[in-house]
This record gives C-alpha cells, structure tokens and sequence, in this order.
C-alpha cells in the first residue's frame, strides 16, 4: 500500500527537477538571415550613393558551431556606385561577438571587414564608419 504513494511521488518530483535542470532554449540573436535595409556610401569629396537603389545588396546568414559563428553570404556593389568595376564579394568566413558587438571576418578581402556593427533588436547597425576614405551607412535586417 505505501509502495502506491511513493511512486507517484517520485515520479513528480523527477519531473519537476528535469524541468528545473533543462537550460535556456532561446535562439542566439546573432543566428539567421540578415538583409541590408540600407548600404549607403560617401566616398571622399563625393556626395552619398544608394547602393541598394542603383541594384546593390548585402546579405548574411549566420550559423553557429560550438562557440563559432560561420557567415555566408555576398556583397555586391554596382560600377555606377564604385565608379569603376562593380564589386562582387563573398562573405564566407565567421564572426565574432562581443556583447552586443559584432565584426565579421570573411576569407575574401572586402570593406566589411573593417565595419564595426551593433546588435539593436532585430537590426545590425554600422553608422557612419569610415574604412580606406569612404563612409558607410549599413543597418542589416534579421528575416
């Protein structure tokens, strides 16, 4: 008879105890797809270009391995922005996160290496960075 109480109590607390064991199960904020909202330029002694309105992107997808964050993706910047040949790069590489500091470092040699963003919300924002003489606007949206 007292065999039939003990099991059910038992049973309770393993189950509240593996509730209370189990860790946080939200998704890295880092982690997805990330589209440019805006890529805006300055080059030096030159007015500001719309990359995305002259036919330019930005896009990232993040992934992440054990404590490594793995980015693919592509930039494009057209002729009529660059004002010689388009640039087309690869974002493959990773990224590294500080709080909410992010700097990605792709294999191929491109400005974004030298942009710093901040994670706001859902948004990766580079404001008014300069890298070799030229300004860039960027905010990158999570999909």
């Amino acid at each position: 008879m007292r065999t039939n109480r003990v099991v059910p109590t038992l049973v309770a607390f393993l189950l509240m105890t593996a509730s209370a064991c189990r860790g946080a199960t939200e998704p890295d904020p880092l982690v997805g797809t990330w589209l440019a909202s805006t890529f805006r330029i300055t080059p030096a002694g030159q007015p500001e270009r719309d990359v995305l309105a002259t036919g330019g992107t930005l896009g990232l997808n993040i992934a992440r391995a054990d404590s490594t964050f793995i980015t693919t993706g592509t930039v494009v910047v057209p002729a009529s922005v660059t004002g010689s040949a388009a640039l087309k790069a690869s974002l493959a590489g990773s990224a590294i996160r500080t709080n909410d500091v992010v700097r990605f470092t792709p294999t191929a040699d491109s400005f974004v290496r030298g942009l710093v963003f901040t994670l706001v919300e859902n948004r990766l924002e580079a404001v008014n960075q300069v890298v070799a003489g030229t300004s860039y606007n960027v905010i990158l949206t999570r999909q």
